[in-house]
């Protein structure tokens, strides 16, 4: 019973844990006036002012191009590994494009502490096993201490 209790308020406080921890690590950034030309295949890659607080798999952005046409690229948009570099996709050879891309870079009170990111990066997945621990460890203590008292 406590450890479904411990899941419950785990459930219930997590999202917005989340979300604060989201907030405080992050500051939005906006790169307007971003210019390629497109290439032979299509593509074209800028850089980024800063590089991004989120991974590839999921970079949290909108890139929207701005010139010749107003268009949304974020679907054909790929961010690099390195963070910085953002591959755009579907365009016409030989065409100059200009982009503004909206991201969330890390927040410069965050990224001037050695390791803060890389935690806050993975806070959530630090709470979840916390918890679990301290359950279990509470949960087997108290089975001791009953059947020592009992016993």
């Amino acid at each position: 019973m406590i450890i479904g209790f411990g899941f419950f308020i785990l459930s219930v406080t997590i999202l917005p844990i989340s979300q604060r921890v989201n907030e405080l690590r992050t500051e939005q950034q906006t790169d307007a006036a971003l210019g390629c030309t497109g290439n032979a295949s299509g593509e074209c890659t800028i850089t980024l002012t800063n590089k991004s607080a989120y991974e590839p798999v999921a970079p949290n952005w909108t890139v929207t191009e701005t010139s010749p046409g107003s268009v949304n690229r974020t679907a054909q948009s790929i961010l690099d590994s390195n963070l910085e570099d953002v591959t755009i996709s579907g365009l016409v050879n030989g065409t100059p494009y200009v982009f503004t891309i909206v991201y969330y870079k890390v927040d410069t009170s965050v990224a001037s502490a050695t390791h803060l990111d890389s935690i806050l990066k993975r806070f959530n997945l630090i709470l979840v096993v916390g918890t679990m621990a301290v359950l279990v460890v509470g949960v087997g203590i108290s089975f001791n201490y009953g059947s020592k008292r009992f016993g």
